[in-house]
């Protein structure tokens, strides 16, 4: 059911307005002025707005115009009614701020129904446009990246081409049959110093040695290390041919510059080329959005590309930063249901006193303050998906009513004495372990195993450092492109960056790295990234806080430190073991209670009650 404000300071006009849409599939809110449409507006969610032009405190241009310039509202359809007769140019100043439609009273409501029924049809298209956008513009990414990676592997053998165009021509030794040395160019001295003309090759220091051990085993050709005059290693490519008469002509070739090239091009393809792709009945699918090639990242979407055509309820686990959310859209936006609505609740982000409200709605009256009905996440999402990120923070009373949606598709808004049915298709995500949660009393045990229905476990970013450097420079080419760096732009990491990186445990995991990257370029970095551009905290290689991992099904921990005393009962013995836990993260953090929640794994609400229970 759409929902529509109906904006109006003349309560004649508002009924007036009411009595035309009343029976149709549209649910009316009125509003008598602009201040208390904007106040609707920032609390509520519409589908489109019937807006007069004169009125008293801010008109109705000045209400559009805050509408449109705020992220949250700025796609609802906007109607102008006015009662002003032939001023064109209020017309063109109400398209100018981004009305879809201009009406002046008395309008027949026929036409009014009509022309509403046509700019909801035009936004849900528009909606679908967007989404399908949404997803070439990630195809569009994906084909960029493959570009980007043409053009490395391009630029690499071109530099091994000049490296080969470089070489010095090959440095020539003649020899008897006997192997006795015949003559030789002055620069074979820089290979084998002890070289003289009559005397036995193999005699001639170690490298004549083993240029001999080549000759003897007739091979051709082979590969030899030498000592070069500045101390290191010189690589060289020892040719043999035998003469007509029985001398053996040896041809020494300096390949230094050309193996280290190759070298280079070696461990680019390691880090760089994809997997070959397994036959895993998913049709060699990636979810959308989700960097990776480890094979963490291959077995999660296996399980994704299996799951986005059906409808079954999934749970997500994973510590904060990794991307559930993303994995939560891949399921959605990657499957046959992708133009139905997607709704994502953060769970923790709503006081608990609202979130019943927020999702399964409420009646006219139903509570102090309600003086319109409002429809709920549920009913919005009818058809489509919900997404309810960190559930375990929801209270018992929720997971009742979450309960009965998950079994029978039904809600019951707060103050409705009958229940509604929804389609509704529940995906959760949580950085907790629930089943521990069940033991605790703090989660449903038959809510628990309702959503347990599929599994999906996405990995901290430390267990796949195979991607950082794929996904730093997916950070990369975006940060080049949002700080408009098109003609400077940040090319790449250097190696000593790039180490800091991988030695770091990344307790944010990916959103921390997409900070870092950010941040660099906020401070103006340049067309390297290096490794002062990254934070203190990397740079002097300090392991990072390890966030808590989400063990599912684990016991609870062991006993005290040695010396202390050791509860008997089991819920002591959980709480001494949390207490010491909380206090050692506290010890960790210096004291900073938000970081020491995030290493824990726990929301900041439930860190601040358990110390507070806990006495700490």
């Amino acid at each position: 059911m759409a929902r529509i404000l109906v904006v109006d300071d003349t309560p004649q006009n508002l009924q007036l307005i009411e009595l035309y849409l009343q029976g149709t599939e549209f649910e009316v809110v009125a509003a008598a002025g602009g201040h208390e449409a904007i106040e609707q507006c920032m609390r509520h969610p519409f589908d489109l707005i019937l807006l007069d032009v004169v009125m008293p405190g801010i008109d109705g241009f000045e209400v559009c115009r805050r509408l449109k310039n705020d992220p949250r509202t700025a796609f609802v359809p906007v109607i102008f009614l006015t009662g002003r007769m032939g001023d064109e140019s209020d017309k063109l100043a109400a398209y100018q701020l981004g009305a879809v439609d201009y009406i002046q009273k008395p309008v027949d409501r026929e036409e009014l129904v009509a022309r509403i029924h046509v700019m909801l049809r035009l936004e849900d298209a528009r909606s679908r446009l967007d989404r399908e956008n949404v997803a070439l513009r990630a195809r569009l990414m994906r084909a960029e990246q493959q570009l980007g990676e043409l053009n490395a592997a391009f630029e690499d053998l071109q530099r091994l081409n000049r490296e080969r165009a470089g070489e010095a021509p090959p440095m020539l030794l003649t020899l008897t049959p006997e192997l006795t040395v015949a003559s030789f160019d002055p620069d074979v001295r820089a290979v084998i110093d002890e070289v003289e003309t009559g005397k036995a090759l193999a005699q001639c220091g170690t490298a004549g040695a083993s240029v001999a051990r080549i000759v003897e085993a007739d091979q051709g050709s082979a590969p030899m290390v030498a000592a070069s005059e500045d101390g290191g290693d010189r690589e060289l490519l020892v040719g043999v041919r035998r003469l007509a008469a029985g001398d053996v002509l040896v041809m020494l070739q300096d390949v230094t510059g050309v193996r280290r090239v190759e070298r280079q091009i070696a461990e680019r393809a390691l880090v760089e080329m994809p997997p070959a792709p397994e036959a895993d009945g998913t049709g060699g699918y990636t979810m959308t959005d989700f960097i990776g090639r480890s094979p963490a990242v291959r077995r999660l979407c296996e399980r994704v590309g299996r799951l986005r055509q059906k409808r079954s309820t999934v749970l997500i686990y994973g510590e904060s930063g990794t991307g559930k959310e993303l994995v939560a859209r891949a399921l959605h936006f990657d499957g046959r249901h992708r133009n139905a609505p997607f709704i994502p609740l953060h769970c923790g982000a709503i006081a608990p006193e609202l979130i019943e409200s927020e999702l399964f709605g409420h009646e006219k009256g139903a509570f102090t303050g309600a003086q319109t009905s409002h429809a709920g996440l549920f009913q919005a999402a009818d058809g489509g998906t919900i997404f309810l990120d960190e559930i375990a923070e929801t209270s018992l009373d929720v997971q009742v009513k979450l309960l009965r949606v998950l079994q029978r598709g039904e809600i019951r808004p707060v103050g409705a004495n009958q229940p509604r049915i929804v389609d509704v298709r529940i995906i959760a995500a949580t950085n907790r372990d629930l089943l521990e949660l069940v033991r605790e009393g703090r989660f449903r045990e038959d809510l628990y195993y309702r959503l347990e229905v599929v599994t999906l476990d996405v990995p901290p970013l430390r267990e796949r450092l195979e991607d950082l450097r794929l996904i730093a420079e997916h950070f990369l080419r975006a940060g080049n492109r949002r700080h408009d760096r098109r003609e400077q732009p940040v090319r790449g990491f250097s190696q000593g960056a790039l180490d800091r990186m991988m030695s770091y445990s990344w307790p944010g995991n990916v959103r921390e790295l997409e900070n870092v990257i950010e941040g660099a370029f906020a401070l103006d970095v340049g067309e390297t990234f290096h490794e002062q551009d990254l934070p203190d905290r990397i740079r002097r290689g300090a392991p990072g806080l390890r966030p808590r991992p989400v063990q599912r099904g684990a016991s609870v921990p062991a006993a005290a430190s040695a010396g202390a005393a050791v509860p008997t009962d089991l819920r002591s013995r959980r709480d001494a073991a949390e207490r010491d836990a909380i206090l050692q993260a506290l010890r960790d953090t210096d004291g900073n209670k938000p970081a020491a929640a995030q290493l824990l794994g726990m929301a900041r609400s439930t860190f601040y009650r358990r110390l507070s229970e806990l006495g700490i």
